[in-house]
């Protein structure tokens, strides 16, 4: 009976916390306390994600807080969407200090652990700390899927490294991680930005050649890059 209902709450506290109702969610898991049904580790994982992703990163470690109070060991979840929540308001170092945390640990880092602290870095232009976790996620043998190429790939075209952005594109296919259109997207942006045009029209052939639709975005980026260019005519063609 104690198991169903402890079902019962998190299924409850989960659609209450992806419907943005969470204080409602918080009153059920004071609820369940009071009635000494034990919330799980799904059930803290379930508010300190919802927490973040409103940017109420109080909250969010509020409920970490009283979750190592009640004995209720941390998982791979929870952490990821303290450090995503910590990233989203740019505090990319405490979001290091915990996956340095997790490292000592002994949680097993995974692919979106990585994810998050690769865009972090990104986002604030750390682009070299960046690269030193995609290398080491290299040597640990835990490859990077699409998410982490592409929050790689803006930071480089950003700070513009796009020779080494091209090079990544390439590393995809060979590991069998094919780009999708905000791959493409990021580096049209960025060779069109630098005026190299004639490049931008190349890579738009390619992402043809690999089946990937082009959206209404790549061809605003390829249609201002030729005008700015001065290239007119073409701009048309493409429009």
């Amino acid at each position: 009976m104690g198991t169903l209902l402890k079902g019962t709450y998190n299924t409850l506290i989960c659609c209450l916390c992806i419907t943005g109702h969470l204080k409602d969610a918080i009153g059920l898991l004071q609820k369940m306390i009071l009635e000494n049904i034990n919330p799980t580790v799904y059930t803290f994982s379930t508010l300190v994600d919802a927490f973040w992703k409103e940017g109420k990163m109080k909250e969010a470690k509020n409920a970490f807080v009283v979750m190592m109070k009640k004995d209720v060991k941390p998982n791979i979840v929870t952490y990821n969407s303290l450090m995503d929540g910590h990233c989203l308001v740019s505090e990319v170092n405490k979001a290091k200090s915990i996956f340095n945390t997790m490292t000592q640990i002994g949680v097993a880092l995974d692919v979106h652990s990585y994810s998050i602290m690769i865009n972090g870095f990104c986002t604030i232009k750390m682009v070299d700390e960046a690269m030193n976790l995609f290398q080491e996620m290299h040597c640990k043998q835990i490859f990077p899927d699409v998410v982490t190429y592409n929050s790689l790939i803006d930071g480089l075209r950003k700070s513009g490294r796009i020779s080494y952005a091209l090079k990544l594109i390439g590393e995809m296919h060979d590991r069998g991680q094919p780009p999708d259109i905000f791959t493409y997207n990021s580096l049209l942006d960025a060779l069109c930005k630098n005026y190299h045009v004639d490049k931008a029209i190349e890579l738009l052939t390619k992402l043809k050649d690999h089946n990937i639709q082009s959206s209404v975005c790549t061809y605003n980026i390829l249609i201002n890059g030729l005008c700015k260019s001065g290239r007119l005519k073409d701009a048309q063609i493409f429009f």
